[in-house]
């Protein structure tokens, strides 16, 4: 039954806050490991293998999560698990400050992917609770956006707090961060039910034509943004003695260059082939990988993360439009059937991209590794071939 009174019902815009807020804390702190988890004594120790399945712990924990939060969402709605993922955040974040052993640095890693099902499913789906469905699309993709802006602003801020006062700066300064959001948590969000009026799963989505194509961009996608994570900062620190600083500054830059570009690559969409911009991101996928791998200067390697960044935005920006295409194509129209979806893919590359990594870089080298990456992007563009020509044409 529908609360009647104000004290039980979010308001829709504090819903749209509060799930910003969490989206971009979650990928603050995801951010924040970029530079400073792979150089910890306990993880190069580990060996190139164990970083990357570090990192990919994350996504395996999200993968996992993510089906089980939809139940528990559907049955108690988002406030509980809300509360629940920024306990287990912060429990992964005074995890991280200790620094080892490798295992209770696996812990917290699976504990902060855990943290994360649980937080994106409930944001997104408080805001599916509480916006009406005429503008849950615009809501929902600001939300996501928040994504961006997190993973941006967490590897040079902790780049800089780990030169200030070491490692552990950047964990305790994220769990400041999360006092605010837990504020925010506890005395905005009420009990809402889920939405009554979107109720098509991720299933449904996936069973709509041309929608597999579609899932094979967004992994494809977060694999090309993950897999250098957990691999790049130690072949900066090692080649060109780059401190955890500049690591920062450097992830920083590959972000900040996606995050630019994707706004433009989305306002090109309706003018511009789908499939065209993604084989074009593929291109410079393959580029950016070559030339980050056997750069012998620094500024080599810079241009190959602008190829990277440049990269991601014609990846993602069209993943995230055409799935929106494929939720309208559900019956009934399903938007948060169609993130819920996106959620799943990107989470499976995000733990394809540096599982791989790590493994190659473990048995050839990190040059090797990223030269074999650069041509395991053939047989994906063979699949993104299979995206629509037309993006305006598509029933939306």
């Amino acid at each position: 039954m529908q609360p009647s009174s104000s004290d039980t019902t979010t308001s829709p815009r504090m819903a749209v806050v509060v799930a910003c807020v969490a989206l971009f804390t979650d990928m603050l702190v995801y951010g924040i490991l970029i530079p400073v988890l792979p150089l910890l004594r306990a993880v190069t120790e580990a060996g190139p293998s164990a970083t990357g399945l570090l990192f990919a712990a994350y996504a395996a924990a999200l993968v996992i999560v993510t089906p089980i939060a939809g139940r528990v969402v559907d049955k108690r709605g988002p406030r509980g698990p809300l509360l629940a993922a920024l306990v287990g955040l912060a429990g992964a974040c005074l995890l991280f400050t200790i620094g080892g052993p490798y295992w209770l640095l696996l812990t917290a890693r699976t504990l902060q992917g855990a943290a994360a099902g649980l937080s994106w499913v409930a944001g997104l789906s408080l805001i599916a609770a509480t916006v009406p469905l005429r503008q849950r699309g615009t809501y929902l993709g600001l939300a996501m956006s928040m994504v961006s802006v997190g993973v941006l602003a967490g590897p040079p801020l902790a780049g800089w707090l780990a030169g200030l006062g070491g490692h552990s700066a950047p964990f305790l300064c994220a769990t400041a961060l999360l006092v605010i959001d837990g504020v925010l948590r506890i005395v905005f969000i009420r009990s809402d039910p889920p939405p009554d009026d979107d109720p098509a799963t991720a299933m449904d989505v996936l069973r709509t034509p041309g929608c597999w194509p579609v899932v094979a961009l967004i992994l494809f996608g977060a694999t090309v943004t993950s897999c250098i994570e957990p691999v790049l900062p130690t072949h900066l620190a090692e080649a060109f003695g780059t401190g955890p600083t500049g690591i920062g500054l450097l992830f920083a830059l590959l972000t900040l260059v996606g995050a630019c570009l994707n706004p433009l690559v989305g306002a090109c969409l309706p003018h511009v082939s789908p499939r065209g911009l993604t084989l074009l991101g593929a291109a410079a996928a393959a580029v950016g990988l070559v030339l980050v791998g056997i750069g012998p200067s620094l500024p080599v390697v810079i241009t190959g993360l602008v190829c990277l960044g440049g990269a991601i935005a014609l990846l993602v920006a069209p993943a995230g439009a055409l799935i929106g295409v494929q939720g309208a194509m559900a019956t009934p129209p399903a938007i948060g059937g169609a993130y819920s979806l996106y959620n799943l893919a990107y989470a499976g590359g995000l733990f394809i991209g540096p599982t791989l990594s790590g493994a190659l870089t473990e048995g050839i080298g990190f040059a090797g590794a990223c030269l074999a990456l650069a041509v395991v992007v053939a047989p994906a563009a063979a699949i993104l071939a299979r995206l629509p020509r037309k993006f305006a044409v598509m029933p939306g």
